[in-house]
């Protein structure tokens, strides 16, 4: 079956049911067939297509293997603000950087404050990418100044607004922080859950005692984010603050517990997830399980794989940092040595200079050149 045949067995009353496990069958769709299903879509109700696209997303979620990006994109232009938001919820992990300018033109322009703030989201994903170097330093400008221009918009609202600071928290610095205090400091819940997630993101000390101060909040959800930001923020001298949220009467709190402590790892905390080992909840052992087991697989490969077994791993044949010289005649090696200072070149820290990467050339291989996708967001302008 393709989507020929998905399309020949689609029911044409709208009431009719439909048979969702054929969905499977639309994984992968070419940029033109996704145009034509974008347009087909337009003929049915809101709550057809707003249906179809949510279990899109739930295949998507439960089977890695099931892609549906070109789909979820021309959701993104669709009348209703559901189907929207529904397609939003599909790319909030995508890695593609086209989708940068039309989530940003929706977090800003969308009449819809609910879809405005589910475009934040994937911004999120995507603000993330761009601070550890993988995309761009003109997409990671562009994102700043329109995550910040939301922030600092007077006209905004506060829905729209938090969702802006979450995304945004990922590149810390000064100019975000008196964002993060004000939202803590509101007296608003919702504020507050925002104002913690953004701590955890930033990964700055500074809020360390502001985190510590709520994991006795009264509301779940406040405590759920502050337990989650101590593993982002905090160290082995901080681990005993958990042991409450590690026995919290709430379940959720208990596993972002677990989590934290995982994350921030040592003896102390290998022996605060062993008492747990007793708990009558069996997620939490699972949980307890799993972290003690990768906390013990981490230390065993810091305890026995060598530098000379680490460049074995990586490529016998390196002998320059980062560089895997299989395949290279030695001549080559050596020009290598006579390249520029990386910072003195403007190649978005990826080692591809902007031109090359606007022709498409591959990261790894400088003769690999990928063929422009059909896609209809793969073509826009330069910020």
């Amino acid at each position: 079956m393709g989507f020929d045949e998905f399309l020949n067995q689609l029911p044409e009353d709208d009431d009719a049911t439909i048979n969702y496990a054929s969905l499977l069958e639309l994984s992968g769709l070419t940029g033109p067939e996704a145009d034509e299903f974008g347009q087909l879509w337009l003929e049915w109700t809101s709550e057809r297509v707003g249906d179809i696209v949510d279990r899109m997303v739930g295949l998507s979620n439960e089977q890695p293997d099931v892609e549906f990006e070109t789909i979820f994109k021309q959701g993104l232009l669709h009348p209703s603000a559901n189907v929207r938001v529904s397609a939003l919820k599909g790319l909030e992990e995508s890695d593609d950087r086209t989708l940068i300018k039309p989530l940003c033109e929706m977090l800003k322009t969308d009449p819809m404050v609910e879809v405005r703030a589910a475009a934040a989201i994937p911004l999120a994903y995507l603000s993330a990418m761009a601070q550890t170097g993988k995309l761009g330093l003109r997409y990671r400008e562009a994102l700043i100044g329109v995550l910040y221009g939301v922030l600092e918009d007077v006209r905004e609202v506060q829905d729209v607004k938090l969702k802006a600071l979450e995304a945004v928290s990922v590149f810390s610095g000064d100019r975000l922080a008196p964002f993060i205090e004000e939202a803590w400091s509101s007296g608003d819940c919702e504020a507050k859950q925002s104002s913690l997630f953004a701590m955890g993101r930033t990964s700055d000390p500074r809020w360390v005692e502001h985190v510590l101060t709520d994991l006795e909040h009264g509301s779940v959800a406040v405590r759920y984010e502050a337990t989650m930001a101590m593993g982002e923020l905090c160290d082995e001298e901080h681990l005993r603050a958990l042991e409450s949220s590690l026995d919290d009467e709430d379940l959720t709190v208990q596993l972002a517990a677990i989590s934290a402590v995982e994350r921030i790892g040592g003896e102390v905390a290998q022996n605060l997830l062993e008492l747990k080992l007793v708990s009558p909840e069996p997620r939490v052992v699972e949980l307890v399980q799993r972290a003690l087991q990768t906390m013990k697989n981490e230390e065993d490969l810091d305890e026995v794989v060598t530098q000379e077994m680490a460049r074995s791993m990586f490529g016998a044949g390196d002998t320059l940092p980062g560089i895997d010289t299989e395949g290279y005649e030695p001549a080559e090696i050596e020009g290598w040595a006579n390249l520029p200072d990386p910072s003195e070149v403007d190649d978005f820290g990826t080692g591809v200079t902007e031109e090359a990467e606007e022709l498409g050339l591959d990261r790894g291989d400088p003769f690999d050149i990928d063929l422009p996708p059909e896609d209809p967001w793969d073509h826009e302008e330069n910020f």
